[in-house]
């Protein structure tokens, strides 16, 4: 499977964000290692696919969630991703 890039059009760019966000591809790039970058994408769609995956089984098991208890639902699928970076950000503390 080879994917093109090159067809994707300009990327977005607020005009409020700071320039060396962008690496010299003029993507953002928020760490230095720019697969680092790739591999954070790569969890975050899979996390996605999760939650997804998450609300078909509510649904086919017929919960009735309130919105609230859904945004309390996700709020803590959320907290369980990123625990590990909050872990580390207070570590380095």
């Amino acid at each position: 499977m080879n994917l093109k890039t090159d067809n994707l059009g300009p990327a977005f760019k607020p005009d409020d964000t700071p320039k060396e966000i962008y690496g010299p591809d003029g993507k953002p790039q928020f760490f230095d290692d720019p697969g680092m970058d790739r591999f954070v994408a790569v969890v975050m769609n899979m996390a996605q696919e999760m939650w997804v995956q998450e609300e078909r089984l509510m649904a086919l098991e017929g919960l009735q969630a309130s919105e609230a208890d859904r945004e309390v639902k996700l709020k803590e699928f959320i907290d369980r991703i990123f625990a590990p970076l909050r872990e580390q950000r207070s570590d380095d503390a």
